[in-house]
């Protein structure tokens, strides 16, 4: 079946009841809901964001086999960066506290051994996200937004250290695979018991993440490695 690809001319609103996995990246721009009728055109005007761009990636989040490579490694690093660390602030500010707050809830009814395997399981798996984040944001974003901003690529302190991108791609592992232990957890280890409403809202959760993570990693191993390696090559040509 051919996918359906969302155009300027779409009302918002209409792409959020069609699919719900939209909310999530409407702060990633900063829409604010409550926009009535309007197109997405007229949105992107509002709020001054490229209406290319908007396009590009709530249709590469929507479709997983929509993936124009061509249109994708031709993206500014710069809004592709700014993406990417609004992804992270989303996950960090609404994702995990929410999630944290239903395990919080499961572990005050659950005994011993289980209530320590999740406790652990839990707190391992965020601890690593969190990690994962922190690297991004301290060092790969920092040292692209210098080969991007800098002429000389011997001014970043980070370049001339002798970071690249290898060395990220190296350490990007897939975060979310580990997801799949912790939702085991739930789905084949835990005994029964009358938390089976909230123990449901937290494998949602945890599928509605696992995702989101599986979208993420996959743009910055398809569109963002291969933009900062020809920006990389750019820099060393004479």
């Amino acid at each position: 079946m051919k996918e359906i690809l969302i155009t300027g001319s779409a009302k918002m609103a209409n792409i959020l009841t069609a699919d719900r996995r939209a909310m999530v990246l409407m702060p990633r721009f900063g829409i604010d809901m409550g926009f009535g009728d309007k197109t997405v055109k007229e949105i992107c005007r509002e709020k001054k964001i490229d209406p290319d761009f908007f396009l590009l990636m709530v249709n590469v989040f929507l479709h997983p086999h929509h993936f124009p490579d061509k249109k994708l490694q031709n993206t500014d690093p710069d809004l592709l960066l700014t993406y990417l660390a609004n992804s992270h602030d989303y996950y960090i500010r609404e994702k995990i506290p929410s999630l944290k707050a239903l395990v919080d809830e499961l572990l005050e009814k659950l005994t011993f051994p289980v209530k320590d395997q999740l406790f652990k399981f839990f707190t391992d798996y965020i601890e690593e996200v969190l990690e994962h984040i922190d690297y991004e944001e301290k060092t790969v974003f920092p040292y692209i937004s210098d080969l991007v901003s800098q002429p000389n690529p011997i001014v970043s302190t980070r370049w001339s250290t002798g970071y690249n991108i290898r060395l990220f791609e190296e350490k990007h592992d897939n975060i979310e695979v580990k997801l799949s232990d912790l939702k085991n957890l739930l789905i084949k280890y835990f005994p029964p018991a009358e938390d089976r409403y909230l123990r449901i809202r937290i494998l949602n959760e945890l599928f509605d993440l696992e995702q989101d993570l599986i979208d993420h990693a996959r743009l910055e191993d398809k569109v963002l490695i291969p933009i900062v390696r020809q920006l990389e090559q750019n820099k060393t040509q004479p």
